[in-house]
């Protein structure tokens, strides 16, 4: 973003210190989890690190621009979004088409429309992808992981329209969001209870309260005049409870608890990891890790790493008769080797190639984010 970094707490355009780097850690647990260790690392942690982070970042911008101009522009607000996400999602998405019937699969048109229209999560949970239409070798679905882009995007539909009336009342934004997070909270708890627990994972309406968690976080610092939230998010008996909040998440692995209050535990635990991470008077040795060079990369690239990893693990399980559900040690170091190189480079061609040319027009409808 534009201006010169910044520790304010207080929404703005600067940079956040550490966030590039929060938003690597996201990106590489998921691709962790995906390249073989999903049975010791918690690949999904990785996606609600993701919906955290979106939701405070971009809360935050909206509010920066409601102080700066006293309006939300909201059309600038979707082509933003659209310029930034939409053109690699095309090309990963095609590329998805050509590259199955390689490997004996298919990827049919409803399956594109459900990956290109922003509704694969709930396509995912009632219809399924690529049914009777898999490769012969292989389990990985290169548009399945889209379901956590049509999560954010039918939230990003909404949340701007219910920011129009709050955005100058961040107090009142906070109890809403609140209000919303329990709502969530008592909705999975129902579902759990009418046994439909297995589409609370990937579910709009279940799972929005991972980035309002974010946003309610922005929203309670934009009214913290004199530091004590954020002091107190900072203080290290929060942080130390914080973490063991996030651990426990990790290690109960009762079903009920995973549909349940898994994420709020997640969501609430994070609000003090991102205080001590992104402002002054946190972990500082911890924010000079993720603002390294190799942390601000990875952010940089973790949408490409994210919708084009997929390419390289189908790839791989095919010309290795392997599957990426395989235990670790059953993998071929070979395997490995081609799927993290074809993952590089797969993402650094969309990045440079695809992305970054958006960035010059993403600015012309508002974006802060530099060339």
């Amino acid at each position: 973003m534009t201006g010169g970094a910044t520790d304010s707490w207080k929404p703005s355009y600067a940079h956040v210190h550490g966030l590039d780097g929060l938003r690597a850690c996201a990106v590489l647990i998921v691709l962790v989890a995906h390249f073989g260790f999903h049975e010791v690392v918690p690949g999904g942690f990785g996606v609600t690190l993701f919906f955290f982070i979106s939701g405070f970042l971009i809360t935050r911008l909206l509010l920066a621009e409601s102080s700066r101009t006293g309006r939300l522009a909201l059309g600038g607000f979707y082509m933003r979004r659209f310029l930034r996400l939409y053109p690699a999602l095309v090309v990963a998405v095609l590329a998805a088409y050509l590259l199955y019937p390689v490997f004996g699969g298919r990827l049919s048109v409803a399956d594109m429309c459900a990956a290109l229209f922003y509704y694969a999560n709930y396509y995912g949970n009632t219809v399924g992808f690529m049914v009777g239409t898999m490769p012969e070798h292989g389990a990985f679905q290169t548009v399945g992981v889209l379901w956590s882009l049509a999560v954010e995007e039918q939230y990003y539909l909404l949340f701007p329209l219910l920011m129009l009336p709050l955005h100058k009342r961040p107090r009142l934004a906070v109890r809403v969001f609140a209000g919303v997070a329990v709502f969530c909270l008592a909705w999975r708890f129902w579902l759990d209870h009418i046994g439909q627990g297995d589409r609370i994972y990937s579910s709009t309406d279940t799972r929005i309260d991972s980035i309002l968690y974010g946003a309610m976080m922005t929203a309670a610092l934009a009214v913290d005049h004199q530091r004590r939230l954020l002091n107190f998010l900072q203080r290290k008996d929060v942080l130390a409870v914080s973490l063991l909040m996030l651990l426990s998440t990790f290690l109960v692995r009762d079903d009920w608890f995973r549909n349940t209050l898994r994420y709020t535990l997640q969501g609430l635990g994070l609000m003090s990891v991102v205080a001590n991470v992104c402002f002054e008077g946190g972990l500082a040795w911890a924010q000079r890790l993720l603002d390294t060079r190799f942390f601000a990369l990875i952010g940089a690239w973790s949408y490409s790493l994210y919708i084009f990893h997929g390419h390289a693990i189908v790839i791989g399980e095919n010309l290795f008769k392997v599957s990426y559900m395989d235990p670790v040690r059953s993998l071929p170091v070979t395997y490995y080797v081609l799927t993290l190189g074809l993952t590089l480079a797969f993402s650094l061609g969309s990045y440079y190639l695809v992305e970054k040319p958006f960035f010059a027009l993403r600015r012309r409808f508002g974006s802060q984010v530099a060339g």
